[in-house]
């Protein structure tokens, strides 16, 4: 028996789902978030940088002229809601790994594109080297990046969403989601005229989605002190060191296994984080946590949004990896004007062209 009828009901209060829950409010709509309140989902541990110039290339993170202005107007409007900023903007400093890294960087530092996101002048020295093991100006800083309070932010997020009668915890079975002319029927009876599927990389057991080409990683993170540190900077090398704020704590990472879903803290990824640290600082620093997280990739790393082929009244958003934070309110904005009024989506995120 049918109980209750929604419009939209998004599974999944993550990163995505979340992003699209704001959207759609922001277009009038009362979206319902389903969320089964798992501890340290991917979400909740991811790091959250934003990171334009990235990868062994030294390339610019694809599009980041749309996603970067859409991904700071985001934030910034939900802090106006929820009353406290959780995005932060620190500058990055890439420190080179080896002569590759150099000769890209040389040959792309004066490019138009590039120029934008590097600090001008560039500090120098642009490390301590009585604190970091590596040459005083081998590297650039770059500007634009920063890191978002994830656990937070979607903390307050939740606590909003609820206040407004448009949060619940649900433990929902996939199989049992019904879908037909009428939209599609969940256990509970709930009628909803689109259910959009956010659940990061669980969605790869689902059996709507499983020809989606995923390839979901594991990544593990340290929390550590070091309170003789003194880094404001968000500072990258293999690796990745992020000042926590209170001149102390830092996050480290992260590492990728391809060959996991287990989210368990790996004590293998442990000594690879250490290794890097220490090869990167000269300063003392204790390990004060770890955490595990499954990042849900899809082919090619770019995110897909969209309406099932053959189930309209069933949508999907997922595939933001460790690019959520960058590339998620553009895309949940897309997703939204689609889901409301029908626009076209962006070829290269529409779910339906990339089967």
């Amino acid at each position: 028996m049918e109980t209750e009828r929604r419009e939209y009901v998004i599974l999944g209060q993550g990163l995505a789902g979340t992003m699209l829950a704001w959207h759609l409010l922001w277009l009038g709509k009362r979206p319902l978030l389903l969320d089964r309140d798992a501890p340290d989902t991917c979400s909740q541990v991811a790091a959250g940088l934003i990171t334009p110039v990235t990868g062994k290339r030294v390339a610019l993170s694809w599009r980041v002229d749309e996603f970067h202005p859409a991904a700071k107007a985001f934030y910034a409007r939900t802090a106006e809601t929820l009353g406290r900023n959780f995005h932060h903007e620190l500058p990055q400093v890439r420190l080179f790994q080896n002569d590759d890294e150099r000769g890209r960087y040389a040959k792309k530092k004066d490019l138009e594109a590039f120029r934008p996101w590097l600090s001008e002048p560039p500090p120098s020295p642009l490390v301590d080297t009585a604190r970091f093991h590596a040459e005083p100006d081998d590297g650039f800083e770059m500007r634009g990046s920063g890191w978002l309070d994830t656990r937070g932010w979607l903390a307050a997020s939740a606590e909003y969403f609820r206040a407004l009668g448009l949060r619940r915890t649900a433990d929902i079975p996939i199989e049992a989601i019904t879908p037909d002319a009428d939209g599609a029927r969940l256990p509970d009876g709930t009628r909803a005229d689109v259910v959009i599927f956010c659940q990061g990389h669980e969605a790869a057991d689902h059996p709507f989605f499983r020809w989606v080409p995923w390839k979901s990683a594991k990544g593990d993170i340290l929390t550590i002190a070091a309170p003789t540190l003194d880094e404001r900077r968000i500072i990258h090398r293999a690796g990745w060191l992020l000042p926590m704020g209170d001149g102390v704590h830092y996050r480290a990472g992260s590492t990728y296994a391809w060959d996991t879903r287990d989210t368990t803290p790996c004590p293998e990824a442990r000594v690879l984080l250490e290794t890097r640290l220490r090869a990167l600082l000269r300063v003392r620093f204790s390990v004060t946590a770890q955490h595990g997280g499954i990042r849900p990739i899809i082919n090619q790393s770019k995110a897909l949004i969209g309406r099932h082929p053959a189930f309209p009244c069933l949508a999907f958003f997922n595939g933001l990896g460790s690019k959520g934070v960058l590339h998620g309110p553009l895309c949940s904005d897309l997703l939204a004007a689609h889901l409301v009024s029908g626009t076209e989506l962006d070829p290269a995120l529409d779910l339906r062209k990339n089967v």
